[in-house]
């Protein structure tokens, strides 16, 4: 089957061919996939990293050339400027974005994809990945943020899209949903003993889980819920302050990997 890439900043992935359907993921610059399907205007996609399957609008589909012998995820916070060296064409690149083929010499760094060079405007400290010590700060630079289903970016951003980018930049790739992100791990048996990095699911009433956030110290959470907040995390589950109760309920912590977080 044949591959493409993302070069735009971000590319919609959707439920169903049509531009009526609802959003259900996004693609980011850099990211790759497998075509699976075409219909008119529309290609069917499986993610390279997730394996995650929806369509994508035709005229955003770029194909790749599998020549990439290395690739990098970038934390650059906001965005950093992307210049293609043939076109002179900008692009924003946004944290959770992939560079291939990474070249720093001195102060200037590039990248390249399908043999096209890119400048990119960032100094090569910027490059250092966020590591388990920062990744909570790293997480508060995405607060207000709005909610958005299916989002990946400060843009928008949903519940497991945040939790996703955040371990993506950290260096470790999480499925795409909640209730998917829930199934791996170990399991924190107390919330007391909750630490930085681990992952608070919660479910509706019919016991699924539909909510994620990241602990950012015992009895606080970030998550995406109306906007990216912060909040308090109690054995029953998420309190909202501001309306002085709790918004989510509880179904498990779990610690996704103890050697890194």
């Amino acid at each position: 089957m044949q591959n493409g890439v993302c070069l735009l900043s971000l590319i919609p992935i959707r439920f169903e061919p049509t531009s009526k359907s609802e959003m259900v993921s996004q693609l980011l610059f850099g990211e790759t996939y497998e075509i699976l399907d075409q219909q008119s205007d529309w290609i069917k996609i499986k993610t390279e990293t997730e394996n995650y399957e929806g369509w994508i609008s035709q005229n955003q589909y770029c194909t790749w050339n599998e020549q990439s012998e290395s690739r990098q995820v970038l934390g650059v916070f906001p965005y950093a400027v992307a210049t293609n060296k043939v076109s002179n064409l900008e692009v924003n690149i946004l944290p959770g974005s992939v560079v291939h083929d990474l070249d720093v010499k001195e102060q200037e760094v590039y990248f390249q994809i399908n043999n096209v060079r890119y400048s990119l405007a960032i100094s090569p400290d910027e490059l250092m990945a966020i590591g388990s010590k920062t990744i909570g700060q790293y997480a508060c630079k995405f607060l207000n943020a709005p909610y958005l289903w299916g989002g990946k970016s400060m843009w928008g951003i949903d519940c497991s899209g945040l939790t996703q980018l955040l371990f993506k930049v950290a260096g470790l790739q999480l499925p795409r949903d909640a209730y998917q992100q829930a199934e791996i791990g170990d399991q924190v048996d107390f919330v007391n003993d909750a630490r930085l990095g681990d992952l608070a699911f919660f479910d509706n009433e019919q016991g699924k889980i539909t909510h994620v956030g990241m602990v950012l110290e015992p009895g606080e959470i970030i998550h995406a819920s109306g906007m990216v907040r912060r909040d308090v995390l109690d054995s029953y589950g998420i309190f909202n302050e501001s309306l002085g109760k709790h918004t989510h309920k509880l179904r498990m912590i779990k610690r996704i990997i103890p050697s890194i977080l």
